[in-house]
Parts: C-alpha cells; structure tokens; sequence
C-alpha cells in the first residue's frame, strides 16, 4: 500500500479502531450500566443511546467489504457490551445467595491474608467451614495482635467468636469492591478461642514464606518491612506513619506490585536472553523461559489486577516483537483488561485496577504530545536565548536533520521522555486519587522522577540478593542482605526527614459526568482522533470548560 493510499484509507474514519481495545471498552461499558440498573435504578434502555454511536460509524463506509466488516464489529461490539452487563449481573447475584449467621459460631479454614497494624492482627480465610457447613466466601477475622506470631499464611485455624454475614454492597466508603472481588462474605470479631490444627503448604506459600523468614533475618525491621513491599506488595510491616508519608509523596505506587515491577524483571530477563549463551536458543524457547519466570514472579505476589495488566502486556509485547508485527500499547492495554474484566467484571469498580489502567492509558494517549511539548519548548527557549547566534543555530539543525543524534540529543530525549511518561501518568490518574483518596500530592512529579528510575534499576538486583538469600542458610542472611539494608535505610531517610503533607490539592469531588469530560478531553490532546489538529484543541477545550463547570457546580455548597 504506497503512502498516498494509506493516507487517504485513514482519513475517511474518525479514529482508527483497535478491535481488543474497543472489546474491553464495550464490555466496561456493560459492566457499568449493570451497576447502575442495579444499584441506581437506571433502566437498562439506556443501552439505546449507544446505537447513534454505532450506526455513526456506517457513514465511514465506502464500500462494501468495509461496510461488512463495520457491521461485523459493531455485533461483537454489541455482544461485548451484553455479556459484561450479565457477566456483572450474575456475579452481584451470586453474592447475594449467601447464608445468613449472626452469633457465635465455629470457624475452619486456611489463612490467606495476614495484615498487622498497630492496633489488631487481621486475616483472611479461605475453604471456610462455619459449624461444619463448608461455604463459597472467604472470611475476615479481627485478632487480638498477640495472636500475629502464632499463626502463619496457609495454616488451618479453627476459631470461635461472633461471625456475621458481611455480602452488603456499600459501606461508609462507597460500594465495596475489593471484598466482593475477593468474594470476602463473613466477618468474625469477639474472638473466643484460636487453635491451630494444621497447614496447608503450597509452594507459592512455601517461596512467600522463606522470601519473608530471609529478609527479617537479614536486614532491619524498616528496611525488610519495605522490601517485602516492594517485591511482593504486602505494607503489612510498615510503620502506618512511614506509609502515610509516602502516599501523601505519591509514589506508593512502589509498594503495589505491577508494571513498574514486572517491567523491570522484563527487562532483566531480556538482557539475559541477548547476551549469554542463552541467545542461540529459539525464539519459542526464549518466550516459554519468559512466561515461565514472570509467571513464577506473578504467582507469588498472588496474581493481583496490576500483576496480571503487567504480565500480559510484557508477554504480548515480546511475541508481537518476535513475530515481526507493529506493538500497539492500546491494543496490549486491550487485551489486558478484556481478560481481567472477563474473569471478574467486579475489578472495574477496584481503585487499583482502576490506577493501574488509567495511568497507562494516560501514557498511551498523552505521552508523545507532552515530549513534542518539551522538545518544542526547548528549542524555542534555546532559539530565543540564542539572540544573534540565531541564525546559525537554525542552520546547525538543518544539517543535522539527517545525521544520528549526538549524546546530548540522547540524554535531553530520553529526560523529556521521563518526564512526559511520569506527568501524563498523574494526570490520568488524577481524578481517581481525588475521589478514592481525598487528594493528590503536587510533589508526586518529582518523587517520581527520582525514585520511578531508583526502583526500575534497583528491583531486579534486589530480588537476585533476596533469591540467593532464600538459597543459602538463613544464618547468612544478613551477610547478603547487609548491602541492601543499608541502602534502603538511606533511601528511607528522605521519608523519615520531610513531611509531605503540604502541598497535597484536596478539598473538591468530581462527578460522574466532570470525569468522562476530563477524560475525553485527555483523548482529544493526544493524536488518536483522524481530525485537524485545530478541531482537536477546540473539543480539548470544551469538554474541559465541560469539567471544570460540572466540579465547580458540585462543591458549590462546600464553598458557599
């Protein structure tokens, strides 16, 4: 297809359709008219307003076979859109279904989770058994926080104590995603007594197990308190005040396990297949070597949303590569949350998921124009300093249009790509932050800056100390470890020095209707839509004009 040709096949759409992109997006949309048809009372003939959309997109047609290929995707589109409206449906009423207990009663089952803070010892148990009836939910157990050195992850405990069924779909806090994602449906409190009776060993355990034994061995509580954070996203070790202090930093990100993480063990795992002897193995090997590890790594950091957005996307990148086709981030970012929707359309509504994609997005859609923002930037700041020099400066560039760029051409690309990646990740996530949270840290660009890189550099080399740490008797931890505890100690310092509360934006909500402004006018920045750039800027504005109207309509009555 010669460039005439393809210019011309491209401009007749309004944007170019990314079949898995638009298949996560139409079931997103089903999954979110189902929550509000139940939850609203919002009649599902609302679905009607979509058709406008779809028959729109026959107008592009200039011919037959496009014409049937169109129609084509606006029926997958449609039944995409179905089977998240009933997929999220189904898995609300199964919640429901769920037997009712309010008293004391017995409880059997296996710790899953285990959270210490400073004033209770929490678990989560999983094959639950209440007064010998096996149940299909997971169960809470508030404990006393003497009880935290005399049970482990996968022991079989039995307890006694008030247990309630918890299968309500609101709390003080709004719908309650993560418990009914994680099929969380009884609470036990008032403990009576606790025995355990035995344990269940799996391997994933058994590796969490030795990873948390080693690194307490080996290192100072803080330091191994946050490694074990970082490499598998349990905060349970770490001071409540040091973990506040790094949220209002904007960068807890690090503590939750996902493309910053599994990106970095990517990236390592293919410097090891492009230079040792690992190389003249096949491409099918290299890719099976690949998923092996990073499924491994995903394994025991329990194949949370973020892991499995992360492992896919590393996963589909790499054979897509090795292949010889274009990589497309949206489509990658399609099939990612095509899948998790899939398997639990109740993980839209988690604030994790929810992060976890939006800043990707944001990168996808805003990362090229924010570096053309600096670039340009740069060069007309250099150009109007330059003063006399002007002329010669502007000649300069025109001979070396066509020549590979010097080192510091490398250096500014690669600082102004850092930079456009880390803003357009806190501005898609903004809007979120501010509603789950309460605020968003205006030293979040910075930090980032900083430790975004710290941790991609560092990740791989401390979860190789920690691995032959694992190898080795326990009694040598510390020798292996004395290096990364006494870097996490200085790096910690920063925390334990300044207080990041100031400088946080809070104080204003942001409504349904203001967010889908904001986002849309996000998409209208970037180049994805097939109009004039100057159309683009004029939606841009609207829709934003849109957004700050609707949020300052919202929280007028706080302001009066």
């Amino acid at each position: 297809m010669d460039s005439t040709h393809k210019r011309e096949y491209v401009a007749d759409r309004l944007f170019n359709f990314r079949p898995l992109f638009f298949s996560a997006a139409s079931l997103a949309l089903g999954i979110v008219l189902a929550y509000l048809h139940i939850f609203k009372d919002v009649s599902a003939w609302w679905s009607l307003v979509l058709l406008p959309f779809a028959a729109a997109s026959f107008c592009f047609c200039k011919n037959l076979r496009r014409l049937s290929l169109t129609a084509v995707a606006v029926v997958w589109l449609i039944a995409c859109f179905c089977f998240g409206y009933s997929a999220f449906k189904g898995r609300i009423l199964d919640y429901t279904d769920t037997p009712q207990y309010s008293g004391q009663a017995e409880v059997v089952g296996k710790v899953e989770e285990k959270t210490l803070t400073d004033y209770m010892l929490t678990v989560v148990l999983e094959n639950v058994k209440i007064n010998g009836v096996g149940q299909d939910g997971r169960l809470v157990a508030n404990l006393p926080t003497a009880y935290a050195d005399k049970i482990r992850h996968a022991d079989v405990v039995r307890l006694s104590g008030f247990v309630q069924t918890d299968s309500s779909f609101f709390d003080e806090y709004g719908f309650r995603a993560n418990a009914i994602s994680q099929n969380v449906r009884f609470a036990l409190t008032n403990l009576q007594t606790l025995q355990v009776v035995g344990h269940k060993l799996d391997w994933i355990t058994a590796v969490r197990n030795r990873m948390e034994r080693v690194v307490y061995a080996g290192m100072d509580e803080t330091p191994a308190a946050v490694t074990m954070a970082v490499l598998t996203g349990n905060t349970s070790g770490i001071d409540s005040e040091l973990l506040e202090n790094v949220r209002r930093g904007g960068i807890a990100h690090i503590f939750a396990v996902s493309g910053l993480h599994v990106g970095a063990l990517y990236g390592f795992c293919l410097l090891l297949l492009r230079k040792t002897a690992l190389k003249y193995l096949p491409k099918p090997v290299h890719f099976a070597l690949l998923a092996v590890v990073l499924c491994f790594y995903a394994a025991v950091c329990g194949f949370t949303a973020s892991v499995l957005r992360a492992l896919i996307l590393c996963l589909v990148s790499y054979a897509i590569k090795a292949i010889g086709l274009k990589y497309d981030l949206l489509e990658t970012l399609g099939v990612a949350a095509f899948l998790i929707l899939l398997i639990n359309p109740i993980e839209l509504f988690c604030v994790g998921f929810q992060l976890s994609f939006s800043a990707c997005l944001g990168i996808a859609f805003l990362a090229k124009p924010l570096g053309r923002v600096c670039d340009e930037g740069y060069r007309k700041t250099v150009l109007c300093l330059a003063g006399k020099r002007r002329a010669r400066i502007l000649e300069r560039e025109k001979e070396r249009e066509d020549l590979p760029p010097t080192l510091w051409e490398e250096v500014r690309r690669g600082i102004f790509s850092l930079l456009s990646v880390s803003f357009a990740a806190q501005i898609a996530t903004a809007p979120i932050l501010l509603q789950s949270f309460g605020y968003v840290s205006c030293w979040a660009l910075l930090l980032n800056l900083v430790f975004v890189p710290l941790i991609s550099a560092a990740f791989s080399v401390l979860l190789l100390f920690v691995l032959v740490a694992c190898l080795l008797p326990v009694s040598v931890a510390n020798v292996v470890l004395y290096l990364p505890s006494m870097l996490w100690s200085a790096v910690l310092l920063v925390f334990e020095i300044f207080d990041f509360s100031s400088f946080l934006v809070r104080g204003f909500s942001i409504t349904a209707g203001g967010a889908v402004c904001y986002y849309l006018a996000c998409t209208f920045c970037s180049d994805k839509w097939n109009i004039s750039a100057k159309m683009r800027w004029y939606c841009a504005f609207a829709l934003m004009t849109g957004f700050v109207i609707a949020t300052f309509l919202y929280n007028l009555p706080l302001l009066i």
